[in-house]
């Protein structure tokens, strides 16, 4: 299975909250950041931080891109019973045949500041 095709597994394993079906895609020694918030994980915190979050969240993988040994992806993640969202955007690095370096960027969903909506500057990328 090709790499690009791995991460498309990933989200949707992700999706479906099927946490433990994670560590089948990474090196045992895998790193994995969340640069926004300056955390490094190994593996099994990064399975464990995400069974903890709260809330039944739903993936929509936007872009995804394979270049070599590297996927980038952009998701969506939406909580199904609010307006909550995000966007991460993800450097999937493979050694052989699984993931040994992940770097995700997070982002809030939001609407433009009012200082720039007052000022008529840029539009909608789509309507919500």
């Amino acid at each position: 299975m090709a790499n690009k095709e791995k991460i498309i597994d990933l989200w949707a394993e992700i999706d479906k909250q099927n946490w433990d079906n994670l560590f089948q895609y990474f090196t045992e020694d895998a790193v994995i950041n969340w640069n926004n918030s300056n955390e490094s994980f190994n593996v099994n915190e990064f399975v464990r931080a995400n069974c903890e979050y709260p809330g039944n969240w739903r993936i929509d993988i936007e872009r995804l891109e394979a270049m070599d040994d590297l996927v980038v992806s952009v998701v969506k993640v939406e909580l199904k019973s609010s307006e909550i969202s995000f966007r991460a955007t993800s450097f999937f690095e493979f050694d052989e045949d699984k993931i040994r370096w992940l770097n995700e960027y997070w982002g809030d969903n939001a609407q433009a500041p009012q200082w720039r909506v007052d000022m008529n500057i840029g539009k909608p990328i789509i309507n919500t």
